[in-house]
């Protein structure tokens, strides 16, 4: 066997050592590398000879050499021995051998490994090169850990000087194709190779190392290293005229996990408390399919799609049990929208950011600014023909969802196979979650016409009270979620009277046959927690739709007040606009009306969409308790989407599903035994490890977001589970969060509080329509009242004292 490799041979790490191993997969790859050998670390010390003969062999005799160390485990992950190892430049044929002797007598330096023992060592001998500039490139951050941003650090002529750390080197921070920062270094001389001996000159030229075409080109090549060598990569590099050489590249050993930001703001009122993990598995794949839908929509390119995969399916987020956006995926997804450099605070403010990010991901334009703004300019164009085709896509949408839904309506879902049960899914989303394109744009629609309506309210209509754009937005009319209440309203006059003096359940039994169906048909599906695909419906469990009924007649609602504010409203802003800033700021508040209301419809479709995914679900979970896999067919909302159709598929990890529900509910159970972690937290690494604080409790005024105008004075009903609210007539009803689901009981309440929520909010929305006087976003709100005391509230200015 030779002592000594040469490129081509086969690659044995254990001979090669750390930084052998490296340049020998290098050179496989074809990247340009300068020529070398390795003489093996299991090979004794050569003679002069034998040596002078490989290395005129391999060209390398009459070149200036480096001769570096390669110790077994040197430039790996676990261990680097970084800088502890002897390196000899500017060494010629006659003088290699001392040379290797030199760098093999530093592996029994005792600061190089400790304690260890002293692993074997490989020497390459590599021809050296003359740059211009060179340097080293780290392909993540190392400080941040960011792993789509590459740091350049250069000097002119020779590497030595930089990675010595005797001078500070130009930075250049690259990230997307985008130079984001070029920093000067501090560089008075340089290191050159003269007649083959490596010399200190002084810096002959000024002016930056690279030039931005360069830097781009670095940071390619690095993303390039980074595929191949499988993971971030620390590559020390040099200019030689056009060509850049790769000297060597080794992992990133000390670079940070890359912190992440979870934060629930609107997804709690989707998903509140502990939600399941077939639910979690459901959701994140919706958020996986649809959010594409809409960038695609908005102009961006499907290869960006592509390489972005990785965002769209992880935008969510499973913490203790609770449901979190990934805020930081977010971002990245705006970042792909055209013309996010130029309006990222704009887009911020419509998008209801309540704190921006203290250092949010790098977002650059991703083929330029100005080639940005030309897609700007285009996606413009394209969103004006969306907008004037919305009002017929979502009424196709939602004669799209109801053909859907009726050809499944009377199906008995349990008496089909599981494959059909699983075919019916893979259905759905072809035919309805990879068609949601239009609830997503009107969504986006509505948060640009409701922010740019506040926009011009202070803008146009400053001094003016700050409920004035909800009280423009009272009364619109046609919104499904108050159409619930009205129906039971009318199920209580059509009830014989003589059954409310029994129990709920026996009311049911004595209900006569199909009373309750048409209400069941269409609305069955809203209930509390309606998107938690393991919350019991009322379609389910109609014993609470009879308390309902009951509470409607002992207590009629209020009738509808909304319109009142609204008309009000209007005065004051017509006395107030007048010529082209009247017609602008009409023209506005119509498009933010109708698409506020075409965004609580088109949820209400999207409720019932999941209320067949869950019956869907229910039916499946019904199989495998037949088959002995569950002990209930309800235990299925402990296994992910994967899992139960991996179990039919002959692909699940695991077949004993009964003992991963248990541990599961065991798990589960006590997420919601113990308190919530905060509603915004950072975590590095796994989010499992870590270990959150107990909240402290909000001081000083209570105080929120004013959404319905109206001033109530009453003691407060504060309801946590809204099956079990309690007497609500004369009270204000005081809640963390509400969904959909709530609207019910809002008829019959003198005011509303909601701990979270914003003016796009469901509670903000039906209150408006309803004319309750409502306040959300209360920072500290449950923690500061008690069930019964007295407050009072100011839907305008916010104030709950």
């Amino acid at each position: 066997m030779s002592a000594f490799y040469r490129p081509g041979d086969p690659v044995e790490p254990r001979e090669l050592g750390g930084k052998g191993t490296q340049l020998a997969r290098l050179a496989a790859s074809g990247h340009e590398v300068p020529r070398f050998v390795v003489l093996k670390a299991s090979a004794p010390l050569p003679s002069s000879e034998a040596l002078q003969t490989v290395l005129r062999q391999s060209g390398l005799d009459r070149v200036p050499l480096a001769v570096r160390s390669s110790a077994v485990g040197e430039d790996s992950r676990e261990r680097s021995f970084a800088g502890q190892f002897r390196t000899v430049l500017g060494v010629g044929a006659e003088q290699a051998l001392s040379a290797v002797e030199q760098v093999r007598a530093s592996l029994h330096q005792q600061h190089a490994y400790g304690d260890e023992s002293p692993p074997a060592m490989a020497v390459i001998l590599q021809e050296m090169v003359a740059p211009d500039c060179s340097g080293v490139l780290f392909t993540a951050d190392p400080v941040s850990g960011q792993r789509d941003l590459s740091v350049i650090s250069a000097v002119r002529g020779l590497g030595e000087l930089l990675v010595s750390g005797e001078v500070t080197g130009e930075t250049y921070r690259v990230h997307q194709g985008q130079v984001l920062e070029s920093l000067p270094g501090d560089q008075c001389e340089q290191l050159v190779l003269e007649q083959g001996e490596v010399v200190r000159r002084p810096l002959a030229r000024s002016g930056p190392c690279l030039s931005n075409e360069q830097a781009l080109g670095l940071a390619e090549l690095g993303q390039r290293l980074a595929r191949q060598l499988d993971g971030p990569q620390d590559v020390e590099w040099a200019l030689v005229g056009t060509r850049l050489v790769v000297l060597q590249s080794r992992p990133i050993t000390t670079l940070a996990d890359e912190p992440v930001l979870w934060d629930n703001s609107n997804i709690i009122e989707s998903y509140s408390g502990v939600t399941t993990p077939l639910t979690f598995s459901f959701a994140r794949s919706v958020y996986a399919h649809v959010y594409p839908q809409f960038c695609r929509v908005m102009g961006v390119e499907e290869s960006v799609l592509q390489v972005n995969r990785p965002v769209f399916e992880n935008m969510l987020g499973l913490i203790r049990g609770r449901i979190y956006y990934n805020l930081l995926n977010w971002y990245r997804t705006l970042a792909l929208l055209p013309g996010f450099s130029f309006n990222r605070d704009f887009m911020e403010r419509m998008m209801g950011v309540r704190q921006k990010l203290p250092n949010p991901p790098v977002t650059p334009p991703s083929h330029g600014r100005w080639r940005d703004l030309a897609r700007l300019v285009r996606m413009v164009i394209t969103m004006g023909r969306e907008q004037a085709r919305l009002a017929l896509e979502v009424g196709a949408f939602q004669q799209r969802v109801e053909g859907v839904l009726s050809r499944q309506r009377g199906r008995e879902l349990k008496k089909l196979t599981p494959e059909q049960l699983i075919g019916l899914y893979r259905q759905l989303e072809t035919e309805l979650l990879c068609e949601w394109k239009a609830p997503l744009v009107n969504d986006f629609f509505a948060m640009i016409f409701h922010g740019l309506l506040g926009r011009l309210v202070e803008k146009w209509l400053p001094g003016l009270p700050p409920t004035l754009q909800n009280d423009l937005l009272c009364g619109e009319g046609g919104i499904i979620s108050t159409r619930p209440a009205e129906a039971l309203m009318e199920l209580a006059r059509r009830a014989p009277r003589e059954l409310f003096a029994l129990s709920d359940e026996e009311m049911l039994a004595r209900l006569e046959p199909g009373f309750l169906d048409d209400y069941l048909e269409r609305y069955g599906d809203r209930s509390v927690g309606e998107l938690k695909l393991e919350t019991e419906t009322l379609r389910e469990n109609p014993t609470a739709l009879v308390s309902l009924i009951r509470a409607y007649l002992d207590h009629p609602p209020r009738p509808q007040g909304g319109q009142a504010a609204r008309e009000a409203a209007e005065l004051v802003a017509r006395s107030k606009l007048r010529g082209w800033k009247a017609r602008v700021f009409f023209s506005v508040l119509k498009q933010a009306r109708e698409r506020v209301r075409d965004r609580e419809n088109l949820r209400f479709e999207r409720t019932r969409v999941f209320g067949l995914i869950r019956r869907l679900f229910l039916a499946l979970g019904a199989h495998l308790a037949r088959l002995g896999a569950l002990k209930s067919e309800r235990d299925v909302f402990y296994l992910t989407r994967e899992e139960v159709f991996g179990w039919f598929a002959g692909t699940a990890a695991s077949n004993l599903l009964e003992q991963v529900v248990e541990q599961r509910r065991a798990e589960f159970t006590g997420y919601a035994s113990e308190p919530a972690p905060p509603d915004r937290f950072q975590t590095v690494g796994s989010p499992a490890l870590t270990r959150f604080a107990p909240e402290v409790p909000a001081e000083g005024e209570l105080r929120g977001q004013g959404c319905c105008p109206g001033r109530v004075r009453a003691p407060v009903r504060i309801v946590r589970d809204p099956a079990h609210p309690g007497e609500l007539r004369g009270h204000i009803m005081v809640a963390e969060r509400t969904d959909p689901g709530w609207a019910l009981l809002f008829p019959v309440v003198e005011g509303l509080l909601v701990q979270r929520g914003s003016l796009l909010s469901h509670s903000a929305i039906v209150a408006r329509e309803l004319g309750i006087p409502c306040v959300v976003g209360i920072p500290g709100l449950l923690e500061r009242l008690q069930d019964g005391q007295v407050v009072e509230m100011d839907g305008t200015t916010g104030l709950v004292t």
